[in-house]
This record gives C-alpha cells, sequence and structure tokens, in this order.
C-alpha cells in the first residue's frame, strides 16, 4: 500500500509531464507551420514611387497577374545576368552585391520576389517563386538568345535558379553559398520537427542533377549559415559539369561581396556563355 501510494502520484506527474511537452510541441508545430514564411523570408517593402537612382525600371506580370518589380541594367547587350538574392533585402541591397559585374558588357537584371521591395503580392507557397520567376526568365528570353542568359542565385536565390535551370537551357549557372534544399537546412536547425510542414523545399540537389548548363558554385570555408559541405555535395552530383570554388575564411555574408564572384562571372561571360 505504501510503495502504491508513492507509485501513483508520481505516475500522474510524469504523465502530465509527458502531454504538457505533447501539448508544447503540437502548438510549436503549427507556429513554425503557420509561420514559415516569416522564418523564412525578411522582405524590405517599397512604397511603388520609392527610386533606386538612375535605373531602368521594369515590371514582370506573373500567370497570375501579380506584377513583379525589376531594375534592367544596360551595360553591352552582349547577354543578360538574371541575379536573384538571399532572403533579405530588396533590389537596392542587389545593386550593391552585383556592382562588380558592371563592366563585362552583359546586361544586368535584378528582380524582387513577391512582397519583396516595389513587387506586389505575398509569398505563400514554393510556386510563387518558381512560377514567378519562369515568367521573369521568359520575359528574358524574349530579348535574349537563351544561351546569352547567366543565373546568378545568392543563398536562398540559388534554389529557384537551379529550378530555372532544370526548366530551362540558360548559358551558365552561378551559385554563391547554395543549400542543398531547404528541407536539408531545416533539419539543421529544426529537425525535431517534421519535413511535411515546409511549404519550401527548393531542392537545389534535384534540379542541378536534371539541369545540362555548366554550373559554378562559390561556397566560404567559414560559412555560419549554410555549411561548405553543402557545396561540396552538389558538385559530386556531376563533377565535371559543376565546379566548386572554395573560399578560404569567408563566411556567408562575405560571399557574394568576395572578389571571386566577379572573377567567376567574367570568365563564364568569356568562356562559356553561347558555346553551345
Amino acid at each position: 500500500m505504501i510503495n502504491q501510494g508513492v507509485y501513483h502520484p508520481m505516475k500522474k506527474w510524469l504523465k502530465r509531464i509527458v502531454i504538457s511537452l505533447a501539448a508544447l510541441y503540437l502548438v510549436l508545430a503549427a507556429v513554425i507551420y503557420v509561420k514559415q514564411e516569416d522564418l523564412i523570408f525578411h522582405p524590405r517593402p517599397r512604397a511603388e514611387s520609392y527610386s533606386y537612382g538612375n535605373y531602368p525600371e521594369s515590371w514582370v506580370t506573373t500567370p497570375d497577374g501579380t506584377r513583379l518589380h525589376g531594375l534592367h541594367l544596360r551595360q553591352g547587350g552582349k547577354g543578360v545576368i538574371l541575379y536573384l538574392h538571399g532572403n533579405v533585402g530588396d533590389n537596392g541591397r542587389s545593386l550593391y552585391q552585383t556592382s562588380s559585374l558592371r563592366d563585362l558588357e552583359y546586361d544586368l537584371f535584378l528582380v524582387d520576389y513577391r512582397g519583396f521591395g516595389k513587387s506586389e503580392g505575398q509569398l505563400s507557397s514554393e510556386a510563387d517563386m518558381t512560377e514567378d520567376l519562369q515568367a521573369v526568365y521568359d520575359h528574358l528570353k524574349a530579348e535574349y538568345p537563351e544561351g546569352k542568359i547567366i543565373l546568378a542565385g545568392y543563398s536562398l536565390g540559388s534554389g529557384p535558379a537551379s529550378y530555372l535551370a532544370a526548366n530551362n537551357k540558360p548559358g551558365a549557372v552561378v551559385l554563391v553559398a547554395p543549400y542543398t534544399s531547404l528541407t536539408d537546412m531545416k533539419n539543421l536547425f529544426f529537425w525535431i520537427f517534421p519535413d511535411f510542414l515546409l511549404k519550401y523545399n527548393l531542392d537545389n540537389r534535384k534540379n542541378l542533377a536534371r539541369a545540362t548548363s555548366p554550373v559554378f558554385i562559390l561556397h566560404g570555408t567559414d560559412d555560419e549559415l549554410i555549411p561548405l559541405s553543402m557545396g561540396e555535395e552538389l558538385e559530386t552530383l556531376d563533377p565535371v559539369r559543376i565546379r566548386l570554388v572554395e573560399l578560404n575564411g569567408v563566411g556567408h555574408r562575405g560571399a557574394i561581396l568576395n572578389a571571386m564572384f566577379r572573377t567567376v562571372v567574367g570568365e563564364v561571360v568569356r568562356n562559356k556563355v553561347g558555346k553551345r
């Protein structure tokens, strides 16, 4: 009787702890699902009247009628570099990140995702990115030969860039600090929660395996957000077609500003594009 008297209160206490932890887990899972756009994307909205300076603006209308804002820098017209930025900021940030590409005689097209900068709408699914950017790609293909289109994606932007590469035939692809997939990124930080909660996979591994264009990857050895091992894994998909350039001592934010970004894009412009 004494043992039972001790056992039962403890059993009830443990049961309450388990129930409380399970309830907390479900609440957190629900929050992660509902608020994942806030966790992944950090846009900087701008009023339509906002000026980025003396750069020609371009608007691309997506299949559902949403207008995406772009800056189209005319720099020689031998081809075009479509730049897809990370999960922070707007086209103003992109202007800074691509400033080293201004003398390559290739035009530069910067575009903001839904809800970023002056672009309309809000992201609510992976298709909002992939289908939107396919519309941007088609917009450029109407002006430039496809072999003269270079895709450049940084961090988050590496996902839609690899999607476009898998579903089109650009001249080349340059990825800076890419991940293998957003699901893999989730599992680095939120491994305890199931993958099906994530609406955005952006699988670079799958897309680069399907692509046929030459791919150049720049990845810092000291990347504190997306580990170099992910860039290394992507190279192993096809070491002949996919080339990894390691940036010694460089972190995540420093990769896009590293001098090798311009060097590699310059090499692509001179030797790779339009020779299919």
